[in-house]
């Protein structure tokens, strides 16, 4: 069935799903980052500005079309990172503009909407660059307005608005000689092309629920010693409240102490970023037109010199112990620097090889299984790096840990932030009973299916049944997103109908379906 309009709870998943895509890929883009700096952060960036315009849109997702935009697009200003998490910013406000007064929209609506999106960006930059996430954007418009005219059903118009944007990345290096020096495509347009594709995992008869990993030179030798910051080394980013001027005014006064400029929004708040020489420069003159917030300051000088090194100085390190091969990337992704397969119990030896094969004197162990304390303990007198122990519970509470470090490459989580971080996902593991047993008050025979959560056992005639008892006796009606993992002897088409089958019964809740490849239990499911 053919779907032709967007209301305000699609754009709130929508938000959602791209929003995974980034986070999924935010090294990848790291990895390409060389314009306008190549300071490594541009994945990160990206993915922390969208996160909190899917979060502000989510709590207002049964609201009209026009609401929901907004509070995105507020949210994302108060949380633009980086240059190219300003820019995305400014699209998702100019997107907001275009459906003020909407409750919904068609796809016709959206083209042009996505217009005025690209032409916001291009308006907040003093010298727009082409070869960029601009010239991305651009070609995805333009090929969405000419779609939108003859294709009504939103599935195919963001098919062919991710084919436009991409040949328009692969056309990138083309157009910047920064991208054919290091042999890279941009990586702000790489993550609005990553940003869009995660949307088609979340339509309609949609099959994709990945992304192939990009062909894309590893960090150390996308940069060259060629690519240096030169002057201007501090990215500087602040919030102004109380503003008694415009986005125009503002930019005029600094656009004289720096590059890269920025400044978004709209009274009373306005979002500030440039690459200077003079931060504190830049904090008293944004003091003379309201209230400096937010201030960040970051040595980019500093951070290119770490990318070029073979091996980076870094804070800390994360071992992960995963159940099967698709956690172990999963995790990988999410952070993770080594991984330990999980079949039997690992040993001491195991699990020592893997703290030492880390790049830092600073290691977080994440152990699912309560089995692998003692053996951990063993580890920490063993090793001279500091290890920290820390019970995931299950492989669904060491992905809750992951995210809890928020994309940062060097964030030094505490453990009780970290068990804060777990305890906000409730887990079901749904498998078939290996034998006849009693647990409480349910019964099963050797075979049946059954859930398990906090210790309580529910059957049903099939996986899906269980696991629906299982998400229902946890007030689903609270939680907004369901994960998926399936292993044991499930296939990705038995996973996409579970997937239906929980999303019929609990139509409030996001849907997700994942590769976990666990060999002894047939799913793992993540309540957020």
């Amino acid at each position: 069935m053919d779907v032709s309009t967007m209301d305000g709870r699609g754009y709130a998943k929508f938000l959602i799903a791209g929003t995974y895509f980034l986070r999924k890929y935010r090294g990848v883009l790291n990895d390409l980052n060389v314009f306008p700096v190549p300071d490594g952060d541009t994945g990160t960036n990206m993915y922390l500005t969208v996160r909190s315009a899917a979060l502000a849109a989510g709590r207002v997702r049964d609201r009209r079309l026009v609401t929901v935009a907004a509070a995105a697009a507020q949210g994302s200003l108060m949380e633009a990172r980086g240059n190219s998490g300003v820019i995305i910013s400014q699209m998702l406000r100019g997107f907001a503009h275009h459906l003020r007064h909407r409750a919904q929209a068609d796809g016709f609506t959206l083209a042009t909407a996505l217009r005025e999106a690209a032409a916001a960006a291009r308006g907040s930059l003093l010298k727009p660059v082409e070869g960029t996430i601009l010239s991305v954007a651009d070609a995805a418009a333009e090929a969405a307005y000419r779609l939108a005219l003859r294709e009504p059903d939103l599935y195919r118009l963001v098919r062919g608005i991710v084919r436009a944007a991409n040949d328009a990345l692969e056309r990138t290096p083309e157009q910047l000689p920064a991208l054919a020096e290091a042999g890279v495509v941009d990586s702000g347009g790489a993550g609005f092309v990553y940003f869009i594709e995660g949307i088609l995992g979340f339509l309609p008869h949609a099959k994709e629920r990945a992304t192939a990993f990009p062909r894309r030179p590893a960090r150390r030798s996308a940069f060259t010693t060629q690519q240096v910051i030169g002057e201007h080394k501090y990215c500087t980013e602040l919030v102004l409240e109380e503003a008694t001027c415009g986005a125009h005014d503002l930019r005029d006064a600094l656009s004289a102490h720096g590059e890269s400029l920025l400044v978004i929004g709209a009274p009373p708040t306005l979002k500030v970023h440039i690459h200077t020489d003079e931060p504190e420069k830049i904090r008293s003159i944004a003091a003379r037109f309201g209230v400096p917030m937010r201030v960040k300051v970051d040595d980019m000088e500093r951070q290119h010199q770490m990318l070029l090194v073979d091996r980076p100085a870094t804070m800390r390190s994360i071992v992960v112990v995963v159940p099967g091969p698709g956690f172990a990337r999963i995790v990988t992704e999410l952070g993770a620097e080594v991984t330990v397969a999980a079949d039997g119990n690992p040993s001491v030896r195991d699990l020592l090889l893997a703290v030492n094969k880390t790049m830092s004197d600073h290691v977080y162990l994440m152990l699912p299984d309560p089995n692998l304390v003692l053996a951990g303990r063993e580890v920490c007198t063993l090793t001279t790096k500091r290890v920290e122990l820390v019970a995931t519970g299950d492989i669904v509470g060491g992905i809750a840990m992951l995210l809890a470090f928020g994309g940062e490459a060097n964030a030094t989580p505490t453990l009780e932030e970290l068990d804060q971080a777990a305890g906000a996902v409730a887990s079901v593991q749904v498998f078939y009973a290996g034998k006849d047993a009693q647990v409480g008050e349910t019964a099963v025979a050797r075979g049946d299916a059954v859930a398990l959560t906090g210790g309580t056992l529910y059957a049903g005639g099939s996986l899906a049944e269980a696991a629906g008892e299982a998400v229902r006796s946890l007030n689903a009606q609270g939680a907004e997103l369901l994960t998926l993992y399936y292993g044991g002897v499930q296939k990705e088409k038995d996973a996409q109908c579970v997937s239906e089958l929980l999303r019929a019964s609990f139509p409030w809740l996001e849907v997700e379906y994942y590769y976990g490849g666990m060999p002894h239990a047939q799913y793992w499911i993540a309540l957020e």
